[in-house]
């Protein structure tokens, strides 16, 4: 069950991170909704290889913790790994700015949030 979970909580996540991006690409820079596939095939990656690893490893990490505990040490982990991302890719040169890891962050917590909600769901 932690696998299809955590499935569709990559999917949702990588959708979520898309459309938020096309949109706010589209206000501040006049781009056109459609880049929405171009966005989630750039995001897609990024998710699956550090989302899906950081969000397994929250959950092994706050196993033995139950509520608001739990919740909050998951957030912790799922914000710091989307900052150190973030870090690394600015600092590895592949993007640039302080908007990539905001935006990794903004990523972290949307997928944080997602797999709660799945959590409590499935």
């Amino acid at each position: 069950m932690i696998f299809l979970r955590k499935f569709l909580g990559f999917i949702l996540t990588t959708l979520l991170i898309a459309i938020l991006l096309t949109i706010l690409f589209a206000i501040t820079e006049g781009s056109s909704l459609l880049a929405i596939g171009v966005l989630f095939t750039g995001a897609f990656p990024f998710v699956l290889l550090i989302g899906v690893p950081v969000s397994f490893l929250s959950d092994y990490l706050t196993k033995s913790l139950n509520g608001k505990p739990r919740n909050i040490m998951a957030l912790l982990i799922h914000s710091i790994f989307g900052f150190l991302a973030g870090l690394v890719i600015v600092i590895s040169n592949l993007l640039e700015g302080l908007f990539i890891v905001v935006a990794t962050i903004i990523a972290a917590l949307i997928f944080w949030l997602v797999d709660e909600i799945l959590r409590k769901k499935i």
